[in-house]
């Protein structure tokens, strides 16, 4: 049996959060943008180290164990600014207007349960809530069941954030690329929509030997990057941040950072939110991790993550450095001040409303703390496996 031989990051370094020197904060929400079923080959291994049912070649593809998880979105309002803000936008009603790649090959993988949260905005929001007064939808990456319809349905006002290197694999997409996995139209060419991608400079890519230097200068070449506006940070924009190495702040005032969390797919992006200013300088934060995990016991042992040559298939585009991702979520995760949300977290559903399959509206998360709600992430009980169907 193949040896699990991946490498840990070296955690060594706790880069400190820094304050708000005013005391800025963001409201956040919960948005259950419905669900969908994941088969477990893909995502998690008996064990670190042990080959799943995948690699067995007689496997009854029809016997395969799934288990349903939520598909998460969140609104978050800048309070300093009164600004509204979408994370993710779930899965498109129209499904069969996806690219046909996805539509053939990677659809019947997963039983897809959409609800879009324009509609959800539009039943449970308020007046300022509404999808058309939102400034920008920040993409944690381009998968289909994070980027909706492109923020057209009632996002059409919004300006489009999305995470370093994220247009080398969204763009050209189909039907320029006949092949590709996006649409075209979700990240138009020609100045229709404000199109903001997050910038690390190959200096500092090629200084921690990051193998994405060089990338956004070929993809220019090749005029992926018309009508984006690259946002550098600069050299000391990028910060370290508690377990990762490279953050910025988003609104310049220590309410959110923006975490390049790269692994899963190209433009990763996670954000760290503080949601309460505590008098001993020990904050609350959540943290919306995206696609980071699939399943909460991977936040106690990433090592179980589904991927060659344990299993023969993964989730991930590139699985070790998204452990690399995982390891470092984890270390903070176990921190007593922040929440690590995951998309696709059923954990998380759980704590919030207990055996409810669909959490209904907008649920205010600043308080969770209070709540209760953490529990132990991180820690030794999260549970080993899955609900399956």
């Amino acid at each position: 049996m193949p040896q699990d031989d991946s490498q840990a990051p070296l955690l060594d370094t706790w880069h400190s959060i820094p304050s708000s020197p005013s005391n800025a904060t963001c409201k956040v929400y919960l948005l259950q943008a419905g669900g969908l079923t994941l088969p477990e080959d893909l995502v998690l291994l008996p064990s670190p180290g042990e080959a799943s049912d995948s690699t067995h070649q007689n496997k009854d593809k029809d016997k395969k164990k799934k288990f349903y998880v939520p598909d998460y979105v969140f609104l978050v309002e800048h309070i300093p600014t009164k600004q509204y803000y979408m994370f993710d936008l779930g899965m498109r009603k129209d499904l069969e207007n996806l690219p046909p790649f996805l539509v053939k090959y990677v659809l019947p993988q997963f039983g897809c349960e959409p609800l879009p949260p324009a509609d959800i905005l539009k039943e449970y929001g308020t007046p300022e809530q509404q999808p058309e007064n939102i400034k920008a939808v920040i993409f944690s990456h381009m998968h289909f069941d994070h980027v909706g319809d492109g923020a057209k349905a009632g996002f059409s006002n919004a300006e489009l954030w999305v995470g370093p290197t994220c247009c080398t694999y969204a763009r050209p997409g189909y039907p320029v690329d006949p092949k590709g996995v996006t649409l075209t139209e979700t990240l138009p060419t020609d100045g229709s929509r404000k199109i903001v991608e997050a910038f690390v400079a190959d200096t500092l890519l090629e200084k921690s030997k990051d193998k994405r230097a060089g990338m956004v200068a070929r993809a220019k070449a090749r005029g992926l990057y018309e009508a984006v506006l690259l946002r550098d940070p600069g050299d000391n924009g990028w910060i370290g941040l508690g377990s990762f190495d490279r953050a910025f702040d988003v609104f310049g005032d220590g309410a959110a950072y923006l975490i390049d969390a790269p692994g899963h797919s190209a433009g990763h992006q996670m954000m760290l939110i503080r949601v309460k200013i505590r008098e001993t300088g020990v904050d609350d934060f959540v943290l919306l991790a995206g696609d980071c995990y699939h399943h909460p016991a991977l936040l106690k042992e990433p090592k179980r993550t589904a991927r060659p040559p344990y299993s023969k298939e993964s989730m991930h585009a590139d699985p070790e450095q998204a452990i690399n991702t995982m390891i470092r979520t984890k270390a903070i995760a176990e921190k007593e001040n922040v929440w690590v949300i995951g998309a696709h977290d059923f954990s998380i559903g759980e704590a919030i409303a207990s055996n409810v399959k669909e959490i209904k509206g907008l649920v205010p998360l600043n308080e969770w703390s209070e709540k209760g709600w953490k529990g132990t992430q991180g820690q030794s009980l999260l549970p080993a496996t899955s609900p399956r169907l």
